[in-house]
């Protein structure tokens, strides 16, 4: 933490750090661990390098809050145990138990075969933690003959009165691919201190991916969504659970986020929405004091179709100024800029577009002077594709289109018609890059509205971290 809180000054003086995405006080934080609504607190852990902010040292970070927009940072939960062969706390999740006190699970990660590890609270705040006497609680060797490789990344779930464990890995040892396996396991006493392999649950036959990472399997409604990290942008499958056969059965599958987003978690707060937690990757210089921050935060549902829908959470509309309007305007050939009023670097934009014979439509931001875009938003109609920057995805033909857009400094996160698609990346623009433009090409569109509202910051609360 003295590591940390040195590097504090460094990571606040840069210019170009996201304010209103989430990111520790300072360094390096990867994927989101044991997302848990508690108390009335939502608490988020997370991969973090406390030593540099680059990749390395993992501990588990630790923060909460009441709406997911602002945010107390806590003292760091969990570090490596080196006296008991620890380099590494690696990712997993966290569940409440029947004496309703939330255990973490993780990977414990040293210079022997991995172990999933399991930490207790010593308070009802879950600040400090201690870790189990009998771990490792599940090994290798609970697996019998069969052999897996790469096995990480605990999340758990509960269904038909029983604790449920499902972990990610890899039939073949990485070597060729196609073997990705979801591990499922049943916790046998109330403790969740002793369980039994049930059998692999799920297998990706895909060449392309090495292994699985990262498995979430919950239920959303009436089905079961799968959502995996296979070292490529991270892939859903919506379907059905049958445990009796330990067979989770996909019916649709898609792509969650084709952007800079990866190995997600899950958490149901006390409306009982599902929240979908993402690390957003930014690949920022090592130099600057910090490195990545946090997705927002998303609300997951399944559409008509039976595909997933992301949708921001609509207590980000805290961080809203007054609103600037764009009236009605028919688009053809050259863009429309917005007047220098939108000319900021964190902002939330609204935009509805009608495609009548246009070939596609959309806006650009944080464009030069010269009027080159730092990231440009478009949705081919004829083709069906849409793409944010270089982040290209398969959208459909759709004639109407609705987006909204949060811009913050060297970060884009855009969501498409309720959600239908959702992309996180970085934006490659000057300081003073600020334009805005909206498109149609190859034909006459109208944009029917936009509005923008400037955000303030996130608050980032230090006090307990002290």
């Amino acid at each position: 933490m003295d590591s940390v809180r040195a590097a504090i000054p460094l990571a606040e003086a840069d210019p170009e750090r996201p304010v209103y995405h989430f990111h520790p006080p300072a360094n390096w934080n990867n994927d989101p661990n044991g997302t848990i609504f508690h108390n009335g607190w939502h608490h988020l852990f997370y991969q973090h390098n406390p030593y540099g902010s680059g990749w390395g040292h993992m501990h588990w970070g630790h923060a909460r809050s009441r709406d997911m927009v602002d945010w107390e940072h806590l003292p760091i939960a969990l570090w490596p145990s080196i006296e008991r062969g620890e380099d590494h706390v690696y990712s997993g999740g966290a569940i409440k138990g029947d004496d309703g006190r939330v255990r973490l699970f993780y990977t414990s990660i040293g210079k022997r075969d991995p172990e999933q590890w399991m930490a207790v609270p010593l308070d009802d705040e879950l600040i400090a933690w201690e870790k189990h006497p009998r771990n490792p609680v599940v090994s290798l060797k609970h697996h019998g003959a069969k052999r897996v490789f790469e096995w990480r990344d605990p999340f758990m779930f509960r269904e038909q009165g029983h604790v449920y464990m499902v972990c990610g890995g890899d039939g073949n040892d990485m070597h060729r691919g196609g073997d990705g396996q979801v591990q499922l396991y049943r916790a046998l006493n109330a403790d969740l201190s002793e369980w039994k392999h049930l059998g692999s649950i799920f297998e990706n036959r895909d060449r392309r991916c090495p292994n699985i990472e990262c498995p979430n399997l919950f239920r959303l409604g009436k089905k079961w969504v799968l959502i995996i990290s296979p070292h490529m942008p991270c892939e859903y499958f919506v379907g059905d659970l049958d445990l009796e056969r330990v067979r989770f059965v996909p019916e649709t599958r898609g792509v969650l986020d084709p952007g800079a987003s990866y190995a997600s978690n899950i958490s149901v707060d006390d409306k009982g929405r599902t929240i979908l937690w993402l690390w957003g990757r930014t690949a920022t210089k090592l130099d600057k004091g910090w490195n990545s921050v946090m997705a927002l935060p998303r609300i997951l549902s399944i559409d008509s179709a039976g595909f997933l829908c992301q949708t921001p959470v609509p207590e980000l509309s805290k961080l809203r100024g007054e609103p600037l309007r764009v009236p009605a305007t028919e688009l053809s050939g050259k863009p429309l800029a917005l007047g220098e009023e939108f000319q900021r670097d964190t902002l939330e934009i609204e935009a509805v577009f009608a495609a009548e014979n246009a070939s596609s439509v959309g806006m650009r931001l944080r464009c030069s002077k010269d009027g080159k875009p730092g990231a440009e938003i478009r949705h081919e109609v004829r083709g069906g594709f849409f793409s944010v920057g270089s982040t290209r995805m398969y959208f459909g033909r759709e004639k109407h289109l609705r987006l909204r857009v949060f811009l913050d400094k060297r970060v884009v996160e855009v969501y498409a018609n309720d959600g239908e698609a959702a992309i996180f990346t970085t934006v490659d623009a000057g300081l003073n890059d600020l334009g805005i433009e909206v498109f149609a090409n190859g034909g006459a569109a109208k944009l029917e509205s936009l509005t923008a509202w400037p955000l303030r910051p996130a608050r980032f609360s230090l006090e307990r971290f002290k």
